[in-house]
């Protein structure tokens, strides 16, 4: 009897030290990011005592996996919200945008046309001018600036996304080692990889399976990251169709490449990004040109029917670049395209000029024995016949190819970057032209140019402060929308993550009343040793 209470004494104690291990080891890593609480399983043994029947981690698998897929959204949310309230702060500024400053223009074109024999009158205007174009070469180089850090960003963090898929495949090849050798589960081993997923998670969303023990990672078109003990690698190119823009791509076979859709790289930073750039910041930037190109174009015709304080022609008031054009990086050798802005359209014969720009981008491709241009907002596609050398009239553009072989290709960015070139070609106030054909110094001309404030000089899109108004609000709602949406899906995240932590995270009370309750069993155990030899003994002592 002595030597049973011995035995099981024994095993309690061990069962207790082992409880008190796992106890501590909660205790000491209540603070360390992924670990899951861990628990001991008793079990009792048929010839009496108890045994320890497992170790393991207390988590939900359904709900953790429903939390990293919160928290890619909230941090993708995150990222468009800190870039998007930049260009909003940007645009609405009050004092520093550019609405103040075209107030500020035609007001002074209204100096001029009351007093238009006045130099000082006209070299306000010219200063004026020079303001204007400076703002606009600001914003447009503040985008600029924007733009490329969106690209370095990308090699950034598909950097991080490759370190993480690494180490997600190194953890798979560890676990199923340990298993095999000790054939018990590497509790640790598992937090390490179901923290590297999380991190995986804020960087892009992605879809995890486990089978035979093993996670298998996939982006949103299936391209697996991971599969077993291997990771599949991505990086950063330039775009084929843009030299200047970076994709995110895949290797397809050795040293080929191939982009992945944008569509479906979600969640997380990249998706942030990417999102950023597609939806907010080049639309701004495509905008911003429109009115800068508007602008001098429309200008610049009604000005051309004055004539100056010498008496000359008016010439333009405003310079402005070409739109961009990007050949595909396959293109022959001798294809050419050449893209200029439309003349202007009086309207209705009156002095008010239109310009069609749409502030979209075009790619000009050649398929057998036609052309196709499309417009990539829209979608839309214009089909023209085949011959070697054509001239296209579309949308206030007009696309002249030469020597385009089949499947070449053109990337056309009419005023993406056009607000860089905008600027004041004029010199001397004397020259601008106030006056009509037949009076250098009356303000016939410099009465229809102040009309251009309110006429619909940009056509649809509308007169020059509507098309200004129109995207300070139009990045404004978006911005207010990021933010709500941000504010909703953070809200989601913090309930699903209290709700993991309900189940995987360490309290340090309960832990505090289980270190005392095993430390009783421990000493309770101790005292069943020391009673089974105090009995043994008094045996041993009988004669």
């Amino acid at each position: 009897m002595a030597s049973s209470m011995l035995s099981i004494g024994v095993s309690g104690l061990q069962a207790a030290q082992t409880a008190l291990a796992t106890n501590s080891n909660n205790i000491a890593n209540v603070y360390t990011p992924g670990y899951s609480r861990e628990t001991v399983e008793l079990s009792g043994s048929s010839g009496g005592g108890v045994s320890v029947a497992s170790i393991s981690r207390q988590t939900d698998s359904y709900l953790s996996a429903q939390l990293d897929s919160a928290m890619s959204a909230s941090t993708a949310l995150e990222t468009h919200e800190a870039n998007i309230s930049q260009i909003d702060n940007l645009l609405a500024d009050d004092e520093a945008g550019l609405a103040p400053l075209m107030q500020e223009f035609f007001g002074a074109i209204e100096g001029v046309a009351s007093q238009p024999s006045d130099p000082a009158a006209r070299e306000s205007l010219l200063g004026s001018a020079e303001s204007l174009a400076g703002q606009f070469n600001a914003f447009s180089a503040y985008l600029d600036d924007m733009d490329a850090a969106v690209n370095a960003q990308l090699g950034d963090v598909v950097g991080d996304i490759n370190t993480a898929t690494s180490q997600i495949a190194s953890l798979n090849e560890q676990i199923s080692l340990t298993r095999a050798r000790t054939g018990e589960e590497p509790l640790g081993l598992l937090d390490q990889r179901d923290q590297a997923v999380t991190d995986l998670q804020t960087l892009v969303g992605v879809e995890v399976q486990e089978q035979d023990g093993r996670l298998s990672v996939s982006l949103g078109n299936g391209q697996l990251l991971v599969n077993g003990s291997s990771n599949y690698e991505l990086a950063v190119e330039p775009d084929p169709q843009d030299m200047s823009r970076s994709v995110v791509t895949y290797s397809v076979a050795p040293g080929v490449t191939s982009a992945i859709d944008e569509g479906q790289l979600e969640g997380g930073t990249l998706g942030g990004l990417l999102s950023f750039r597609a939806d907010s910041l080049e639309p701004t930037q495509n905008q911003l040109g429109q009115l800068a190109a508007g602008l001098a174009l429309t200008f610049n015709a009604q000005h051309a029917d004055g004539v100056d304080a010498n008496g000359n022609t008016g010439g333009d008031f405003f310079t402005l670049g070409d739109p961009e054009v990007l050949p595909a990086s396959g293109n022959a050798a001798g294809a050419g395209l050449e893209v200029a802005f439309a003349p202007t359209t009086q309207q209705d014969g009156d002095d008010f000029y239109s310009v069609a720009l749409t502030g979209d981008d075009y790619r000009l491709s050649l398929d057998g024995d036609k052309y196709q241009l499309e417009n990539q907002s829209t979608g839309e596609v214009f089909y023209y016949g085949y011959d070697s050398d054509i001239k296209i009239s579309q949308d206030g553009l007009v696309f002249t190819a030469t020597g385009m072989a089949d499947g070449d290709s053109f990337t056309i960015q009419p005023t993406r970057n056009i607000a860089d070139t905008f600027g004041v070609s004029i010199d001397e106030g004397a020259e601008i032209a106030a006056g009509s054909s037949d009076a250098s110094l009356d303000n016939r001309n410099i009465l229809a140019l102040q009309s251009l404030q309110s006429s619909d000089a940009l056509g649809s899109a509308g007169s020059f402060n509507d098309h200004y108004a129109s995207l300070v609000s139009q990045v404004g709602n978006q911005t207010r929308q990021v933010q709500v949406n941000l504010e909703a899906q953070q809200g989601l995240t913090e309930q699903l993550s209290a709700a993991d932590q309900s189940i995987s995270g360490v309290n340090l009370d309960e832990e505090a009343a289980d270190l005392i309750r095993y430390q009783q069993y421990y000493q309770a155990n101790a005292q069943v040793i020391q009673t089974a030899s105090t009995v043994l003994d008094t045996i041993l002592n009988i004669r």
